[in-house]
This record gives structure tokens, C-alpha cells and sequence, in this order.
């Protein structure tokens, strides 16, 4: 079974330069400064770009030479979704438009006040949902469960210049402490956030993906089958001209049995990669 290591690449003294290119030159200029450290990645991190290689070659069926050319879009790609990131709150928010697709969605589970869970994955830029949440208000509360163990300087650095999220992060521990926060916010009828996208050490399901087996963390469709909340599946896609899409859409099932909960989110999770092949953010062996 693959095993993702939870890091993320990169130096505050990197996104530094950056902040102050969003600041002071606006996000055209930070893009184009952008295509610098592409080819370096793309070198420097063998094992990510192996693995983005067998995803476009062999998974989603691409040429050897498409391949390597989306390598380097995904590449670029995920630095946009980073400057953005930062761009939205640091006064460039009105760069930005926003389509809302199926927005119903999320206010009907708010004004039930049920709770509910939403499932996204490691695709598109989730990390600017901070902007579309709060534009609901405060009676949204919204627990983002996270296993992404970025470096603290790295997060701490961010949110300097971002400032906190409104968004209440519930990060998975080794002792186990972080089921407790979910426990707690159900109980208080809560939403649940999972980028339920990856595998590792515990439990986990194995299911098709993209034609080929591979393994995902039990625990949130296990959850999602145990407590029969609405589950919806939550993406914020970027396209062009400073646009974003977000899509939510109801995840209908019958049983509520986590494999059948795991095969719904992949059958949507494969449309939202097929159409978005560089914005899956998956830089190790997915499929070992």
C-alpha cells in the first residue's frame, strides 16, 4: 500500500517573495515569477513527478509527451493555487469571481442544523473556501478535519499574512484526541469537512480508482455510514481569467455502507479529475 508522507514541499523565504510580489506588483507578475522554480521541482522531487507521470501516462491514458507537458502544468498550477491562497486576503479579493454551483446544497444542511459531512479532495484550491464560507455568516460552523502536516513556519508564516480562517481545523493526531472534536462537533450538529483523497498507516478500503485498486483512509466513510448524516462532495476548481467554480453535490445512497459511500465519492471524485487533469494535487504513488 502506498503511504503518503503528509509533507508539503517549500521555505517561508519562498513565499515570502511571492507575498511580496501579490503586494507590490499584483498576481500577473507573481504567475510569471512563478515559472522559475517549476523546472526546479520537477527535478528536485523525482519521486512526485514519477508518480504525476504513471498518473497522466497510465491512469488517464495521455501520450509520454503530454505527460511530461502536464507534469509542468500541474507544477505551475498548484504554485497559482498557492499565490491565490494569499492573493484573496491581502486586498486582492475583487481580482476573483466565483461561480457557485449548487450552493443550495450547503445552506439546506446549515438551516437543518443536523450536521452533515462534506467530503472534497486534495483538487482544485479548497484552501480559499475560507472566502465562499464566510460569505455564509456566522451560523455556519464548519470543522475541516486535516491530516496535511505542513511544516508549522510554513502555516504559521501564512496565516500571518492571511490571517486566521474562520474555518475550525481538526487535526488528526496519534493519540487519537482528534475524535474527541469530531465527536463533539456532531453532537453539536456541526459540519465535517474531509479531503478524503488519500491512504496511509490504519484502516482503509480498497476500491477502483481511475481503472486501477488502491487504498483509502476508512475512518471518514466509516463515519459518514455509522451516523447516516446528508453527505455532500464539496470542490473549488480554478479556470481561467481569475475564475473559480465550486461545485457541491449530494452523494445519494442506499445502504449507507462504507464502500458504497467510498465508490459514490470516487465515480464523482473521477468526473472532477477528468476534467480538471492538473488540478489533483497528488505528488506520491497513489496506486503503489
Amino acid at each position: 500500500m502506498a503511504k503518503w508522507n503528509g509533507k508539503s514541499r517549500g521555505s517561508v523565504s519562498g513565499i515570502r517573495v511571492f507575498v511580496f510580489f501579490i503586494k507590490n506588483f499584483g498576481l500577473r507578475a507573481a504567475y510569471l515569477l512563478l515559472s522559475l522554480p517549476v523546472p526546479y521541482f520537477v527535478i528536485a522531487a523525482p519521486k512526485a513527478t514519477k508518480a504525476l507521470f504513471y498518473y497522466f501516462h497510465r491512469r488517464l491514458e495521455y501520450s509520454v509527451v503530454t505527460s511530461v507537458f502536464k507534469i509542468f502544468q500541474t507544477y505551475y498550477v498548484f504554485g497559482q493555487s498557492l499565490i491565490d491562497r494569499v492573493a484573496v486576503t491581502v486586498g486582492k479579493r475583487d481580482k476573483f469571481t466565483m461561480n457557485f454551483d449548487g450552493i443550495h446544497h450547503i445552506k439546506e444542511l446549515i438551516q437543518q442544523k443536523k450536521g452533515g459531512i462534506l467530503f472534497t479532495a486534495h483538487i482544485g484550491n479548497f484552501n480559499i473556501s475560507r472566502t465562499f464560507f464566510e460569505e455564509l455568516g456566522n451560523e455556519a460552523a464548519i470543522n475541516m478535519v486535516v491530516t496535511d502536516h505542513e511544516h508549522k513556519n510554513i502555516k504559521n508564516y501564512l496565516e500571518s499574512v492571511t490571517g486566521k480562517t474562520k474555518l475550525n481545523l481538526i487535526v488528526v493526531k496519534e493519540d487519537l484526541s482528534h475524535l474527541f472534536q469530531i465527536n463533539e462537533a456532531l453532537n453539536n450538529n456541526e459540519l465535517l469537512v474531509f479531503a478524503a483523497d488519500r491512504s496511509g498507516e490504519g484502516k482503509h478500503i480498497k476500491a477502483d480508482f481511475l481503472g486501477e485498486k488502491s487504498h483509502f483512509f476508512e475512518g471518514p466513510f466509516k463515519l459518514a455510514a455509522l451516523k447516516k448524516l446528508p453527505t455532500l462532495m464539496v470542490y473549488i476548481m480554478r479556470e481561467p481569467h481569475y475564475h473559480y467554480h465550486f461545485y457541491a453535490r449530494k452523494l445519494e445512497v442506499e445502504n449507507h455502507e462504507p464502500q458504497e459511500i467510498l465508490q459514490g465519492y470516487l465515480q464523482n471524485l473521477e468526473k472532477m479529475i477528468k476534467k480538471y487533469p492538473t488540478q489533483w494535487f497528488n505528488f506520491y504513488d497513489f496506486w503503489d
